[in-house]
Formats: structure tokens, C-alpha cells, sequence
């Protein structure tokens, strides 16, 4: 459903465009106010369905009205928390939701489609988007103020705002370029930064992998080589680049080299492609911890290589400690409703802990406990009045008593000859009977009825917990679980939960571990690993533990 015919991919493709344009026409850029929030969805799940089941070439498989049902579970029945409430998004995508982009360029580009040929005739010469903010070339006889009140009501949830090029420069930012329209001429473009930049860059003794910092640099290099157009504009940019730099603590003998390095690459001619096999590459997430880091990357490559000399091994190195985790941007999410957690029962009376996982809300699996652990209570037993209550008889205490009544006479009834006999139903008439004869008849059944025990099979406790109730009769609590750590991801959820297990030993728990836990000591050859005679024995020290839970 995306087409590329009115948006701009990146800074280096709009340059390029650029350079095939008039520069006799003013420049303008509309943007969209608060775009993600007025995208309305009935409209645009309304676009959706009808290009994949009318103007498609072949239909989805999933019929219409579960598409629709699961596109408006994703963006209509999603919540969020604000302020320690909880609220759904009714109408509009949720910021930060990874459907909003996607949404919100399927209804601009429809809304494009239908109203830009209008335009076009009154006076729209260019038009180009980047997600909300777009570039336009204007006739001069036409007033932008006038283009961006007939843009506003087109459609009710979408208002532009209209920013012109300066008067005396003829200038107007977009993207990260500064575009300078000369008259008669064409354009030139230099890298544009907004007021609110402050020149912090990650410092140079920061504990970062140094490609990070290397990085750094050299991605603000190969920018200013791509967007500034006369070599004036390009030394400037160079000469801030070294300015910022430097202010972060770079040595200067690596920002020359990093520019020196850019500049090669752009000079040098490229090689000409050549088709080869595609490689088999795997990429490796080594946690950074310095130097141990390194060696510990360059041992892992170096032994696949020997191993598979095809297979090559691409190493990442993950920072796990980051400065947005000490500042909390969106409401704290309470503790019952966190999922991933690995979890810590402690017994309020004899201090017994168990230890558990779970990838659901932990408000859930705490009523999962507590209703095992509730199954296992004792229940008040109910007195029932022998008289009122209905007993089961046994089948020789029915043929006794029908036995026994059958002797007796029939003293305050008249008999009715048999062929007089009708039913109650058909006469309209109720056979009078006497009351005190049945309810001499009840008592008699009572009194020799002989009760049919059921079989009551006591609920068997299922979890640690309840079996550590049932046991010593010692009961849990909401308050009695505490969040120990956090994973989103599922098996890394398992394996801490398998070393805290192996460090702290709970007392309530039955297994040992969730996962075996193998750690090799260094020195040691393929073979000696694969032989169960020389296998070691899992190394389960508390400092290897904490280094990898921390």
C-alpha cells in the first residue's frame, strides 16, 4: 500500500532531487499538527480493508470482518497509564505505538491521492513529505496563508501550519539541510541544527566500546559531506565538527583522522561490484565489560573460524547500562502488573522462600498461588435436620417398606372400583387423600432409610506453597512476594531464574533449576568438553553468578 511517490526517503535523496528544480518558485513547508494523535482510525481501517479486498490483486486469505476485528483490537483496544490511571485510546495512534507510523502514512498518502491534482492547478508546483513536515514549491502569485487554510478543511482532523523562506536569505530548513534558493540559479544546501542544540556528544572517557565513539564522529563527517554543497560550507561544518569534539574530551590527532578518512572514501573511485556468494553470518551480543569483553569476542571468532572457516561472526556490543534508566519518562508501572519478573515468596511465619518466573502479570500468578493454596482450607461442615433433609435410600429399604404398607389396610380412603377410575387431568378433579397418612408414610422412610455416603476426595495440593501449608499448616499473603529482576525475553527469564535458584537455594522450591547451567573452565579442547569422562563439573561459584545477573 505505500508508494514513494510523494514522501522523501532520507536528507541525501531530497538533495539530489533538488538539483533538477526551478529555483524560480517560492519555497513554503506545511506542516501537520499533532499528526499521530488526529489520524482518525475507522477511516483508515476503512482504507486498509478496501485495498485488500477490492482494489488488491489478490485477496487476503483472512476474511474482511477478522481484519477488521484484529485492526481494531491493535489500535482502538490498546491502553495506557497516565497519571496512575489507566486510559484507552479511543480515536488517533498511541505515540510511541509501532503501528503509528505505518498508519499514519497509509491515511496521507490516501488523503494525497484524492486532494493534491486540486491543488496542483492552484498553484502547488512541488510537494514532497517526510512523515508530518513537507517541502513545497509555490507559484509567486499564490498566498501560502490561502493554500493552508483550503489544505485545513479538507478533512476535519487535519490542521497545517505554513512556514515561509526567510525574506532577505531565501532560506528554509527541512530535514537536517538549510536549502538557499538563488534565484535563476538553483540551490545550495548546508547542514542545519536547530536552536535547541547543545553539542553534547558521548564523551570521550565514557565506558563505551570505542567504535561508539569513533562513530560518533564519523557519522557527523560523512553528513556534512552529503549535505553541504560548495566546499565553503563544507570547512565550516568541519570546523564545528572539531569544535564539538574537542569540548567532549576527543583527542584532536582522531578527529583529523576521522575526517581524513571520510574525505578518502569520497574521492577514491568506488570498485566496480562484483557477484559474491552470499555469506553465512551470525551476529554475537557480547554484554561490554571492558577489556574481558574484547577477548572473550576475539576467542568466540576465532574458534568458529576454525571450526566453520565459511561461517563468519559479527560482533555487537551491548551497553547494558544506560543513562535513560536513572530518569523514569512514563508513569512507574505498579508492581502487580509488571510481566517477566522472577519472584520471591517468603513464608510470614517460618521464613521459607520459593522461588518462581513468570511471563504474565505477576498479579495473576500470585492468584494462582494463593487459590492452590485456598483449595487446601479447611471447609465448615453443614448440620442438616435429619427430618427435612432428602436421604438417599438403599434398595432394601424400599422393598421393606413397601412390604410393610402393603399388609396395612386402607382405613381413611374409599376405595374406587377400577373401572371408574379416571385420571385427575381428565376429570378436573384432585383424589382427596389424607395428609396425616403420607406424612406417616414420610417418617416411616426416614426412619429406616439408610444414608449413602458419598466419596469426598480432598483437593491434593499442587504448588510448593500450598504443599508447604499443607505440611505446616503456615499461609501465604499478597505481601509475601517481592519482584527480584525484570526480562522481557523469555529463555534469559529461565536462566536467571535457574542461578538465582542456585545461589540463594530456597528451601520451598523442588527443582534445582529451570535450565542446566554448564560453566567450563578455559584451556579445555572440543574433545575434552564432548567426553563425559573428562567433563567437569558445572562451576557454581556466587561470583560468577552475580557477574551475569548484574
Amino acid at each position: 500500500m505505500i508508494e514513494n511517490t510523494t514522501t522523501i526517503k532520507n536528507s541525501a535523496t531530497f538533495i539530489n532531487e533538488l538539483q533538477s528544480l526551478p529555483s524560480s518558485d517560492k519555497m513554503v513547508s506545511f506542516d501537520i499538527t499533532s499528526l499521530y494523535t488526529n489520524i482518525p482510525i475507522d477511516e483508515t481501517i476503512g482504507i486498509i480493508l478496501d485495498y485488500l479486498y477490492n482494489d488488491a490483486l489478490q485477496r487476503s486469505e483472512i476474511k474482511r470482518e477478522d481484519m477488521k476485528r484484529l485492526l481494531e483490537y491493535a489500535t482502538k483496544e490498546t491502553h495506557f497509564m497516565f497519571n496512575g490511571k489507566l486510559y484507552n485510546q479511543k480515536d488517533g495512534v498511541s505515540m510511541g505505538s509501532p503501528l503509528a507510523p505505518l498508519l499514519a502514512e497509509i491515511f496521507l498518502q490516501n488523503f494525497e491521492k484524492k486532494h493534491l491534482p486540486a491543488f496542483k492547478e492552484k498553484g502547488i508546483m512541488y510537494w514532497k513529505r517526510y512523515v508530518d513536515d513537507t517541502f513545497v514549491l509555490l507559484d509567486p502569485h499564490v498566498t501560502s496563508d490561502d493554500i493552508c487554510a483550503q489544505l485545513s478543511q479538507c478533512h476535519p482532523s487535519l490542521k497545517f501550519t505554513v512556514e515561509e523562506e526567510r525574506s532577505g536569505s531565501h532560506t528554509i530548513p527541512f530535514l537536517e539541510v538549510l536549502v538557499q534558493r538563488q534565484p535563476g540559479i538553483g540551490f545550495r544546501t548546508r547542514v542545519y541544527r536547530k536552536s535547541t542544540f547543545t553539542g553534547l556528544l558521548t564523551k570521550w572517557d565514557s565506558f563505551v566500546p570505542k567504535k561508539y565513539k569513533l562513530n560518533a564522529i564519523s557519522i557527523m563527517v560523512y553528513r556534512a559531506i552529503k549535505i553541504c554543497s560548495t566546499d565553503k560550507a563544507l570547512h565550516n561544518e568541519f570546523n564545528f565538527i572539531r569544535k564539538t569534539a574537542l569540548k567532549n574530551g576527543y583527542p584532536l590527532h582522531v578527529i583529523q583522522s576521522t575526517i581524513k578518512k571520510q574525505l578518502d572514501l569520497k574521492n577514491k573511485p568506488r570498485p566496480p561490484k562484483i557477484t559474491e556468494p552470499e555469506e553465512d553470518i551470525t551476529i554475537l551480543r557480547v554484554p561490554y565489560y571492558g577489556k574481558p569483553s574484547h577477548i572473550y569476542a576475539k576467542r568466540v571468532v576465532a574458534a568458529v573460524h576454525k571450526q566453520y572457516p565459511l561461517k563468519k561472526i559479527r560482533v555487537v556490543y551491548d551497553v547494558t547500562s544506560r543513562i535513560g534508566q536513572n530518569f523514569n519518562s512514563k508513569d512507574k508501572i505498579p508492581t502487580e502488573l509488571k510481566a517477566g519478573v522472577v519472584y520471591e515468596a517468603t513464608c510470614s511465619q517460618c521464613g521459607n522462600k520459593y522461588i518462581g518466573k513468570t511471563c504474565r502479570h505477576l498479579k495473576t500468578r500470585i492468584y494462582e498461588h494463593l487459590y492452590d493454596q485456598k483449595q487446601i482450607f479447611p471447609q465448615p461442615r453443614k448440620t442438616e435436620n435429619p427430618v427435612t433433609s432428602r436421604k438417599i435410600l438403599s434398595h432394601n429399604a424400599l422393598i421393606k417398606h413397601k412390604d410393610n404398607h402393603a399388609s396395612q389396610p386402607e382405613t381413611n380412603q374409599t376405595k374406587v372400583p377400577k373401572k371408574q377410575r379416571k385420571k385427575a387431568t381428565a376429570t378436573g378433579n384432585v383424589i382427596a387423600t389424607n395428609p396425616d397418612h403420607h406424612q406417616s408414610v414420610i417418617d416411616s422412610i426416614l426412619t429406616t432409610a439408610i444414608p449413602v455416603k458419598k466419596p469426598t476426595d480432598s483437593p491434593t495440593a499442587k504448588s510448593a506453597l500450598a504443599k508447604h501449608y499443607v505440611q505446616t499448616g503456615h499461609q501465604f499473603n499478597e505481601n509475601d512476594f517481592k519482584i527480584i529482576l525484570s526480562e522481557k525475553n523469555r529463555f534469559r527469564l529461565l536462566i536467571k531464574e535457574s542461578l538465582i535458584i542456585n545461589e540463594r537455594k530456597p528451601k520451598l522450591n523442588r527443582t534445582v533449576r529451570s535450565l542446566p547451567l554448564y560453566i567450563y573452565p578455559t584451556g579445555m579442547s572440543t574433545n575434552q568438553h564432548n567426553s563425559s569422562s573428562t567433563r567437569p563439573k558445572p562451576i557454581r561459584t556466587g561470583k560468577y553468578f552475580h557477574k551475569i545477573l548484574t
